[in-house]
């Protein structure tokens, strides 16, 4: 199977995106890093690759206040957030799409991962959920998103981070 696994450039004046950072340690897999900007990451993807040529597209995202990897089954029609995207723009309770629902799930089978991974229902409001909602629109029977939890900028962190995302792929893809 062909998998595409995507990633963030760093935001918000931060260094690192722990996204990327744990991508770079996931192998046998296509990888793209993109940028944090509302409804550009999802065309920026479609512009570089072409998505109907992979089984499993895998966005990676940064939740820094997390404490464990998390695989959202959903994403919300909303995009809102006090930060700004790397275009300096800033979202309030904007709707994505208004011919959509409030929620898109994926049609991914998911539950099969529920031992490995938690299963989060709130993708957040950020540009994470923005690109969640742009895939499953499109691409809703492929795609998932995993939020990948603060790892203190350590390499180990990333690299059982990426193992675990690696275990995800192998379960997904059985």
């Amino acid at each position: 199977m062909k998998v595409l696994v995507t990633a963030f450039k760093p935001f918000n004046n931060l260094n690192n995106n722990y996204a990327s950072e744990v991508l770079k340690y996931i192998d046998g897999v296509d990888k793209l890093i993109i940028d944090v900007v509302y409804d550009q990451c999802y065309f920026d993807i479609v512009k570089s690759v072409n998505i109907d040529d992979y089984d499993l597209v895998v966005a990676l995202g940064e939740a820094r206040s997390r404490n464990e990897l998390t695989l959202e089954s959903r994403a919300i029609n909303l995009s809102s957030c006090r930060l700004q995207d790397n275009n300096q723009i800033v979202k309030n309770e904007e709707i994505i799409d208004n011919s959509f629902p409030t929620y898109l799930y994926t049609k991914v089978d998911i539950d099969k991962c529920k031992d490995a991974i938690k299963i989060s229902s709130d993708a957040g409001k950020f540009v994470c959920n923005n690109l969640y909602f742009h895939l499953l629109m499109n691409h809703q029977s492929k795609s998932i998103f995993i939020h990948v939890p603060n790892c203190f900028d350590e390499e180990d962190e990333y690299k059982k981070n990426a193992k675990k995302i690696n275990e995800i792929i192998s379960i997904i893809t059985r």
